[in-house]
């Protein structure tokens, strides 16, 4: 039988006890941010403190600096989480309608469009108290927002929309201004959110607040094509 070397033996063991330190400190990373998520959810932007935070991982206070800088650090880390696992299932869906727009039937756009829609009051109903804990902060601070870690992922997640819109019209044979889009973005952000929150309070189904989003929608998005079609675009 062959016997292991003492070098090889202790090269073996110093690397599964680094694995294990690499394991616990992910889960205490992972506890971290999902402490924070929760205090956010209850408390909004003004409750989160590195106390708290630390408290609700299960850890001492002065640990929570072997995992983040600050609890700025981990706000922005988190918000990247929260705004790629928001975005990235419906990313190309919405790119790739965009493009086809000027092709596709009314029937056709609200099919595509209620799909999409779907989505996105999918994922805000997966944690609807945080969705609108980021909504009420989103407003509450205004044009501070920036300075409120994750009380501005409204806002940038507003920048991301954006870009997935141009991203999508620059497919086609169109030329747009990103003021445009922007104001297109913040028109069509607004009653979405309006509708979401309608939703929860049960004053209307989702399907219903998903067809006339998607009626507003096709009309919103062909003023557009139309103005271009007109010579009246940029």
């Amino acid at each position: 039988m062959a016997v292991d070397s003492p070098d090889i033996s202790n090269t073996v063991n110093a690397a599964k006890a680094e694995t294990k330190r690499d394991w616990a400190k992910a889960r205490t990373r992972h506890a971290l941010l999902k402490s924070a998520l929760q205090l956010y959810r209850i408390e909004g932007a003004g409750g989160l403190s590195m106390n708290k935070i630390a408290k609700g991982a299960g850890i001492a206070q002065p640990s929570f600096y072997n995992h983040f800088a600050s609890v700025e650090a981990l706000q922005y880390e988190l918000s990247v989480q929260l705004k790629n696992n928001y975005l990235s299932p419906m990313r190309m869906a919405w790119v790739n309608m965009l493009k086809d727009y000027p092709t596709l039937t009314k029937a056709q756009f609200h099919q595509r469009c209620q799909q999409c829609l779907t989505m996105i009051f999918d994922a805000a109903f997966q944690n609807i108290e945080l969705f609108q804990r980021l909504i009420e902060d989103s407003l509450r601070y205004g044009s501070t927002v920036e300075d409120k870690g994750l009380a501005s992922l409204i806002s940038e997640t507003q920048t991301e929309w954006t870009n997935i819109f141009m991203q999508g019209l620059q497919s086609t044979d169109y030329s747009f201004e990103e003021s445009e889009v922007n104001l297109c973005v913040d028109v069509a952000a607004a009653q979405v959110h309006e509708l979401i929150l309608g939703c929860r309070q049960q004053r209307y189904s989702q399907q219903q607040a998903i067809d006339i989003l998607s009626k507003n929608f096709d009309a919103l998005f062909s003023s557009f094509f139309i103005k271009e079609r007109h010579g009246l675009g940029s």
